[in-house]
């Protein structure tokens, strides 16, 4: 099985970040699973405005771009490591894999945990814009306004060297929320996250810590497998009606996406440690 794990950064000039989450994903993969830790080419790092958002998912090189090369590669799953859920429902209009992305497939998970559920980013606008997907993926009743960190993305990478101010954050922030009623709490961000799992942030206030990255890696795998043992997938009925091939080249050739490579070596995350763009 090859999943495709999918940034919407430019992780691989994100050394502590890669390398952190490439450890955490070989400890929880399935021995036969491999695992490609990926991100966009090129990329800003001022991820709390839906502009950067916007740019980095739609743009050459970008998320929806790659989970069209990781499909045409024969990848069975995507992984969209980004709780922003980049470009998620286009791509699965685009491809036929399963595509998951970190925001959708935790607050759902979330819901089996707990009645209530809430998480914290690591900006106020974000905190904003995923209390908005809480409501458009059906979740209003069940969820906390989300809290934040009051923090920029460049702010998260110095945490990886010197965790203890933002995990004192976090953890205040999640006593907030578990006061509200949240008895779930999401880590949401994938880095964010990847420090407060190595951390071991498991509970506050009895409220569960989920981890998210965790969950998202083997709920890509159980799809991946539901997809070939028996046939789960995407409904081809009106939101993800999938063009045709011959309609999707011409939509890459007139908007600049950049195809997939004739053959790719497969890699496995402990090969990730090295990841590069792909072309």
């Amino acid at each position: 099985m090859k999943i495709w794990w999918q940034s919407s950064t430019a992780i691989h000039r994100l050394h502590d970040y890669r390398n952190t989450l490439t450890e955490h994903l070989n400890a929880l993969k399935r021995p036969e699973t491999q695992v490609h830790i990926n991100g966009v080419d090129d990329g800003s790092m001022d991820l709390h405005y839906n502009a950067v958002v916007a740019i980095n998912s739609y743009c050459p090189g970008g998320v929806l771009n790659k989970i069209i090369q990781a499909a045409d590669q024969g990848y069975d799953a995507v992984a969209i490591g980004c709780f922003l859920d980049p470009a998620m429902q286009e791509a699965r209009e685009l491809v036929r894999i399963p595509v998951m992305g970190l925001g959708e497939t935790c607050m759902l998970m979330a819901c089996m945990y707990g009645h209530r559920f809430s998480g914290v980013a690591f900006h106020a606008k974000q905190a904003q814009y995923y209390d908005r997907k809480a409501f458009e993926y059906g979740l209003a009743s069940r969820h906390v306004p989300f809290g934040d960190l009051g923090i920029d993305f460049n702010e998260v990478q110095k945490a990886f060297a010197s965790p203890g101010q933002m995990t004192e954050a976090f953890v205040k922030e999640a006593r907030r929320l578990a006061s509200q009623g949240a008895e779930v709490i999401l880590a949401a961000c994938a880095t964010v996250n990847a420090i407060i799992r190595r951390e071991k942030i498991h509970e506050v206030d009895g409220a569960l810590v989920m981890d998210c990255n965790a969950v998202l890696l083997k709920t890509a795998e159980g799809m991946a497998e539901l997809a070939q043992s028996a046939g789960l997938r995407t409904s081809q009925r009106l939101l993800y009606q999938q063009p045709n091939r011959q309609a999707l080249d011409e939509w890459m050739r007139i908007y600049g996406f950049r195809p997939s490579a004739a053959s790719k070596p497969e890699r496995s995350a402990a090969d990730a440690q090295s990841c590069r763009p792909a072309a």
